[in-house]
């Protein structure tokens, strides 16, 4: 691995930079990391400051954890087109103005390199190159063409899975040398303290949602409504387990409109069991944490990820979960009873149903995932910036 050169670094005047212009209008998964990572970087006890990059809308989520040391550069970008320009011609410029020593780029999107400052990229996944097919057209032209770019301008990279590594060192094998691997926390919500009302959009769910299921046994699925995300397939369960085996549940679906939404709707629209299927894009923190808590299980078929929070999120909960067996829940579970190698709706109803016989008493527990702490990621990420920031001043006499 490549070493970290130390340079000078002026505690009282010079800045490590923290990237939340990643942050995007509603929450998911990326932007999930972006914050609880901010967060806890600035919660910890710590030696340097911190520069915290955002819109104003975001500014209120981080000005209240600012210590007396530390600063808010906030930026008035609008639209997507306008970050890009930013970041690639007026960032530069504005992290050496700013006294940035040390950036850390959270979501792939990086400015150019400078001798002036140190540039640490995380990348999340790499699967705008390796599955293409999931993603809109624009998003895989866009990353497709830059990501050897933002790849070459980071002094170091780091991957969120040990997947993500390891494509990163098969497609861009000059880049291995500069690759850390830091998990991802995924206990935000067992801690949660609200910060929705910076950001999300009223509940299409509300409390009458609440009351409903709270008194009607309820399949839940949570995930971005993705065409990877394999939602089609979840619904094609449920008619198994409705149909055949005369479940009186219903499936409660979660997540925020993409490409895959379409097909999601369609199938809903095919299942003879339409009525007891109900899809909602945007509950408040305060009511997932409830529909985590009091479904009956929960199911994720999703083909690939770079990490993916939601099933480690029901699991801390205690949900029984049925899993896709993708690289992301093979590095992280292992093999498990409750993770499937195939997406065979009808081996998986089957297999579902005898669990539900048998009480989940073989459901994946949280102790599988106890080590998933943005504590964890936190120190592992401060080590980074120890190794680059030297503990004393040299001395220059």
């Amino acid at each position: 691995m490549v070493p970290f050169p130390m340079q000078r670094f002026d505690s009282n005047s010079d800045f490590i930079g923290l990237d939340c212009l990643a942050l995007p209008e509603n929450f998911s998964g990326a932007a999930y990391y972006v914050y609880h990572l901010a967060k806890n970087l600035l919660e910890s006890p710590r030696r340097f400051s911190f520069a915290i990059f955002c819109t104003p809308k975001h500014a209120p989520l981080f000005s209240s954890l600012l210590k007396t040391s530390d600063k808010m550069v906030s930026v008035p970008i609008k639209n997507r087109a306008q970050k890009i320009f930013f970041y690639e011609f007026q960032l530069k410029s504005l992290l050496i103005k700013e006294n940035v020593k040390v950036f850390y780029a959270t979501h792939y999107i990086c400015p150019p390199k400078s001798s002036r400052y140190f540039l640490i990229n995380t990348f999340h996944d790499m699967g705008f190159l390796l599955y293409p097919q999931y993603y809109p057209f624009i998003k895989k032209l866009y990353f497709g063409r830059r990501m050897k770019t933002f790849l070459a301008r980071a002094d170091r990279i780091v991957a969120i899975s040990h997947s993500t590594a390891a494509a990163i060192s098969r497609l861009f094998p000059g880049s291995a040398s500069k690759i850390s691997v830091i998990h991802s926390g995924a206990d935000h919500l067992l801690a949660h303290k609200t910060f929705e009302r910076f950001w999300q959009q009223p509940s299409l769910a509300g409390k009458t949602f609440q009351r409903f299921y709270s008194t009607t046994p309820y399949i839940l699925a949570v995930n971005t409504f993705e065409r990877r995300k394999n939602f089609p397939f979840i619904i094609r369960v449920f008619n198994y387990l409705k149909r055949k085996y005369k479940i009186g549940h219903k499936l409660l679906l979660i997540g925020q409109p993409a490409n895959g939404l379409k097909a999601a709707k369609a199938e809903v629209e095919n299942s003879p069991f339409k009525p007891d299927i109900t899809i909602a894009h945007a509950v408040s923190i305060e009511e997932l944490i409830f529909y985590y808590r009091h479904c009956d299980f929960f199911m994720n078929a999703s083909a690939y990820e770079g990490f993916g929070f939601t099933p480690f999120e029901a699991i801390n909960f205690g949900c029984p979960a049925f899993l896709f067996k993708n690289n992301a829940i093979s590095e992280l579970l292992g093999d498990h009873l409750y993770i499937f190698d195939h997406l065979d709706a009808e081996k998986w109803a089957e297999f579902i149903k005898s669990e539900i016989d048998n009480h989940f008493q073989n459901k994946i527990l949280r102790d599988a995932i106890e080590h998933l702490t943005w504590q964890n990621t936190t120190e592992s990420v401060l080590s980074l910036f120890e190794k680059r920031i030297p503990s004393e001043e040299p001395n220059l006499v």
